[in-house]
């Protein structure tokens, strides 16, 4: 029930009423397909290749992780850029009194732009993390190639570390943009 059926292809004269050049294909699913010969000896990879396989692969990683965080710290400082431009625009006209302004308002812009910069931190942390130990392991991997092949080692930068207080400092902004506005509105 399980044997492989062999799946040849071959062309076929076509029918008698029909003959203007056509051929056809038809496939012969009758005779059963033989087993491949067994692989004698599995194939070994040098330590050194493997190990410069590896490298390329996590070089690759750090790179792609990189990008992604540098697109997340993209999206923190757009989306604080946006909600603080929104604040001061509705500050700014209330206070000129065009219109009345609830101080609930800018309230709530306020604690939006606190929930997307701790947010946002989240994701940075943890891309963060996750490059730095990418990063630990390309150096490990780069030691070993080193040792075997009498190299000098290429190790990586360290991570940087803008992300950690990207997201404090911002929240601090917000809560000195809050207080400035409910001081000037006393």
């Amino acid at each position: 029930m399980s044997t492989s059926r062999n799946t040849e292809l071959r062309v076929v004269p076509a029918t008698a009423e029909a003959n203007d050049g056509r051929a056809t294909l038809r496939i012969d699913a009758e005779r059963p397909v033989p087993a491949p010969p067994p692989i004698a000896e599995p194939i070994r990879d040098d330590p050194r290749d493997a190990a410069e396989r590896d490298l390329d692969r996590l070089h690759q990683a750090v790179g792609t992780e990189r990008l992604a965080l540098g697109q997340h710290m993209n999206w923190l400082i757009g989306s604080q850029a946006i909600l603080i431009h929104a604040f001061l625009m509705v500050f700014v006209i209330s206070g000129m009194g065009v219109i009345a302004v609830n101080h609930w308002l800018l309230g709530g812009l306020a604690l939006v732009g606190i929930l997307c910069a701790v947010a946002l931190h989240a994701v940075l942390d943890r891309g963060s993390r996750a490059l730095a130990m990418l990063v630990l392991q390309r150096r490990a991997i780069e030691s070993d190639l080193a040792t075997l092949s009498g190299r000098t080692p290429n190790l990586p930068k360290d991570v940087a570390q803008i992300s950690s207080w990207a997201a404090p400092l911002f929240v601090a902004v917000w809560l000195a943009l809050l207080a400035f506005s409910a001081a000037l509105r006393l």
